[in-house]
């Protein structure tokens, strides 16, 4: 069975990977990555919580049955995942460690960008 910390690093790298292109768009064409970043983060955090609502409602007492139906991988192949992999801590913690500091290091290479370009 796979440590719920996998299942909300898959929701989070999927998050960001989808993000990430907007992102660099944005950095590129010399905009303000606030905004996009923020929706960035927002991206990353809600599917890594999507991808644990089947852990979640098996926590607050629905049957493993239940949580374990082929209907749970809808959340990110769920109980597939459950069954491929066992453990997985410490790659979800690298990929969890990755997607919350990439978000935090762009904004801060923003702000250091803004300081140095003068606006007109």
């Amino acid at each position: 069975m796979a440590h719920t910390a996998l299942h909300f690093s898959l929701g989070m790298v999927i998050g960001s990977s989808v993000m990430l292109p907007a992102v660099v768009k944005a950095w590129r064409g010399g905009e303000r990555v606030a905004r996009v970043t923020a929706r960035w983060l927002v991206a990353s955090y809600a599917l890594g919580i999507y991808a644990v609502v089947p852990s979640l409602l098996g926590w607050v007492g629905l049957p493993a049955a239940c949580c374990g139906g082929w209907w749970m991988n809808a959340f990110l192949l769920h109980p597939l995942l459950n069954r491929w992999v066992t453990g997985g801590m410490i790659a979800a913690g690298a990929a969890i460690g990755v997607c919350f500091g990439a978000p935090y290091l762009v904004l801060l290479a923003g702000v250091w960008r803004a300081g140095r370009v003068p606006r007109p």
